[in-house]
């Protein structure tokens, strides 16, 4: 059994957006996404992940938080190769925002 972490990480100008996406390392499980929001973000940064063409993290919509580190269990199917993504949004007109998103991976 191998572990592998993804981190999507970035820096969001005001008012800005991004779609970052990477390739699953091995065929296996996605067992947690854990979202980090720093101080000041005042929930106007949301992020959402998912893999292909499935959202995961929320099932739907954004999660926006402020001074938090949530970690979601999950045992989500994946293969060698596939896209897994994340979507970052900053809707805070006056202030860049670094937020990441950390997904552990297991499989062979």
């Amino acid at each position: 059994m191998e572990t592998q972490q993804i981190v999507f990480q970035q820096t969001l100008q005001p008012n800005a957006g991004v779609r970052l996406e990477d390739l699953v390392p091995l065929d296996g499980a996605i067992t947690s996404v854990t979202m980090h929001f720093p101080f000041n973000c005042n929930g106007l940064v949301d992020i959402a992940f998912g893999h292909g063409y499935k959202q995961i993290c929320p099932i739907s919509g954004f999660i926006a938080l402020n001074d938090a580190c949530p970690v979601f269990p999950t045992s989500e199917a994946c293969e060698r190769e596939e896209a897994i993504w994340c979507i970052m949004d900053n809707h805070d007109g006056g202030f860049a925002h670094t937020v990441s998103c950390i997904v552990t991976i297991q499989g062979e």
